[in-house]
């Protein structure tokens, strides 16, 4: 069978997009939320429950503001514009971390501590603010069925570049780099360089104006017909279940570094090196999750994520004990990094692209925010490994399994969703 027609200016949308996506994730990699920044925190001499708060509100930042979002964009027939202004306020927040590093030296300690987790949530309030319309703006220009091959290209560009991005990580930790704390000024300012050309990028998508299919309800009007979203689409419900509980890979996530550095004696430079390991994860996961979305669809993506976010803090309890001189040990570790990246890849062709296909057009940003809004809950858990690690004395076998355990809850509410493809099959069956 003939595919239809593609969308007019597809091929610049996609390439748009792809460099968009792919330089953003460059952009990270220079300032990794699991690696480099949880690093800097350390060697500053950060707590583990202030690690954990500033992951968690890190995530807070991008997810919380998405709600408030959907409901302003619901009567705008164009979306880039909401794109563009969140994204440059945010990102030029990196460029001034950049410049204060450098120029105060790190000191005092506690304030930079303090500016630069005002900084990364400022960073992800922008871009969570930004997401909402992006989202839209993905699926009004590029069909459903290329939706998989624009994110895996995205993500082989992002990785390959962010694999190299990653040596220079390492160098720039390492004794031959610049001293401390202007090497990670040198990261946050590179991070910055990255955010520019993926600004650069989606600047040049083209979208044609769309409908509003209804009037925007006011705010007293539109609380009550979220709740009736989550009543009558038992589907939708059970997918935010899902979605939750698989948020409890958070309560390790920003630890594994700080667990390599304080626990395993690591140095700070194999920050890089995890980087780069991660970035090859990445690429693995975004040929495979693009080919599996395009044939089998998105709950496929869901469940093979769920099943490396369980290994993940499997791999971390397990490689110190199969691991034991310092050479293998630093390498061998970085198998919790591959897994990690991996698992995150499914981020879009797994998780966004079944809300993306399971809500009406019409309802659409609707459902994303309030997906990722109440996935906003999830980002405590973050704060709650830090007060874990706190509790037991830095127990980190206990962390990580009490991560294992809970993640094996999600585990019944995602075998129980439909491939949103069938939609129409299943609303036709009642």
């Amino acid at each position: 069978m003939a595919e239809t027609a593609l969308p007019a200016n597809y091929r610049r949308n996609f390439w748009a997009l792809v460099f968009d996506f792919g330089f953003f994730g460059i952009g990270m990699a220079f300032v990794s939320q699991s690696t480099v920044l949880p690093s800097f925190l350390t060697v500053l001499g950060a707590s583990s429950a202030f690690i954990g708060l500033v992951s968690s509100l890190q995530n807070a930042g991008w997810l919380l503001p998405q709600l408030i979002a959907a409901r302003y964009l619901a009567d705008k027939p164009r979306k880039k514009p909401y794109i563009l202004w969140p994204a440059a306020v945010g990102r030029t927040l990196l460029l001034v971390m950049a410049v204060l590093i450098w120029s105060t030296h790190a000191q005092p300690t506690w304030l930079i501590m303090l500016i630069t987790a005002l900084a990364v949530i400022g960073f992800w309030v922008g871009d969570g603010l930004a997401s909402v319309p992006w989202f839209d703006l993905l699926s009004k220009v590029i069909p459903p069925r290329r939706r998989g091959r624009l994110t895996g290209t995205g993500q082989v560009f992002s990785g390959t570049l962010s694999f190299l991005a990653g040596g220079i990580v390492e160098w720039t930790l390492s004794e031959g780099g610049p001293s401390f704390p202007n090497n990670y000024a040198v990261l946050f300012l590179l991070g910055f360089a990255m955010m520019v050309a993926s600004f650069i990028a989606i600047a040049m998508a083209v979208e044609a104006e769309s409908v509003p299919a209804r009037q925007v309800p006011s705010w007293r009007e539109f609380a009550p017909q979220l709740w009736d979203v989550l009543k009558r689409d038992r589907v939708f419900r059970r997918f935010i279940i899902a979605r939750q509980l698989s948020g409890l890979s958070g309560l390790a996530v920003p630890f594994y570094m700080t667990f390599a550095i304080a626990e395993l004696n690591l140095p700070a430079q194999v920050a890089g090196r995890y980087t780069s390991i991660g970035v090859v994860g990445s690429i693995l996961a975004a040929v495979v999750f693009g080919w599996i979305n395009e044939q089998f669809g998105s709950k496929q993506v869901i469940g093979i994520s769920l099943g490396l976010d369980l290994a993940t803090p499997a791999i971390a309890l397990l490689v110190p004990r199969l691991f034991t001189s310092d050479g293998a040990l630093a390498w061998g570790y970085g198998l919790v990094f591959l897994s990690l990246s991996a698992a995150r890849s499914s981020m879009l062709p797994g998780w966004m692209t079944y809300v993306l296909e399971w809500a009406q057009e019409a309802d659409r940003p609707t459902y994303v925010g309030l997906t990722n809004t109440l996935n906003g809950v999830s980002t405590l858990f973050s704060v709650l490994g830090g007060v874990i690690l706190q509790w037991t004395g830095h127990n980190y076998s206990v962390l990580f399994a009490l991560t294992i355990a809970g993640l094996l809850l999600s585990w019944p509410f995602l075998l129980g969703l439909p491939e949103p493809r069938q939609r129409e099959a299943l609303s036709e069956a009642g």
